[in-house]
């Protein structure tokens, strides 16, 4: 692809991004405005989202084929989430803006141990939180891809805002995708532990060639951020649990 091309490209992408979530705070703002979402609000109001880009540092995660880290490709992802978020007005924090592991004071562990206790104190020091942990999946054979959501089961609210992100991606990215979101198990140590809202997205499986070369490319970041976002922006727009 030419230097024009790419250009063309990036711009196009950047403006369905935009769209998508101008289009999703419209109709939402609509909603509540027509009294659909008059319903008293309960536990389930967000005034933080807390997006978490998985591990980072010496713990690089998952690899490609071709050796790209999943580290990277969740900070990247988890950054431009943020920058759409932030630019729709959303309160947004992130876990990490650098490669690097986590260790606050009071954390207790190993070096993995307090990584991932810091993000559940930041977790539980951010007001009324929805915490989205961005990571990538890996398998042993090549043929799995598709993007699936875990959610913390303590939380109503995690299972609506998981189906959101879903649904969208199928709607908006891969109409083929027959993934289905999940209740996360002990092992997703953070989810299951929460006592807020709580989500991880596996975006992408770097052991299937076809998609790791796609998570790599600015392109397709935007247009998973932009999906991502626009379920995100319909949670934080209305919520609470119904």
């Amino acid at each position: 692809m030419d230097k024009r091309n790419y250009s063309f490209v990036i711009k196009y992408v950047i403006f369905v991004a935009a769209f998508l979530l101008c289009a999703a705070a419209l109709i939402f703002a609509a909603r509540r405005l027509s009294g659909a979402d008059s319903e008293p609000a309960s536990a389930g109001v967000i005034r933080t989202v807390l997006i978490d880009a998985g591990h980072g540092g010496i713990d690089g995660g998952a690899s490609g084929t071709t050796g790209v880290l999943e580290k990277d490709l969740n900070l990247e992802i988890a950054s431009r989430i943020d920058t759409l978020l932030r630019l729709c007005g959303v309160n947004c924090k992130m876990t990490r803006t650098e490669d690097e592991m986590l260790s606050l004071p009071g954390a207790a562990g190993n070096a993995k141990g307090r990584d991932i206790r810091s993000r559940m104190m930041l977790a539980r020091e951010a007001q009324d939180p929805l915490l989205v942990s961005i990571h990538m999946n890996s398998f042993p054979q090549q043929q799995y891809s598709g993007l699936q959501v875990f959610y913390g089961a303590s939380h109503p609210l995690s299972r609506r805002v998981a189906q959101a992100v879903q649904s969208r991606y199928t709607e908006l990215i891969r109409p083929d995708n027959g993934r289905e979101i999940k209740p996360a198990h002990a092992a997703i140590y953070m989810l299951y532990h929460a006592d807020f809202p709580a989500v991880l997205i596996e975006c992408g499986f770097l052991s299937n060639p076809e998609e790791e070369a796609a998570l790599k490319t600015g392109e397709y970041q935007i247009k998973l951020a932009g999906c991502i976002a626009c379920a995100l922006l319909e949670t934080y727009d209305r919520g609470t649990v119904k």
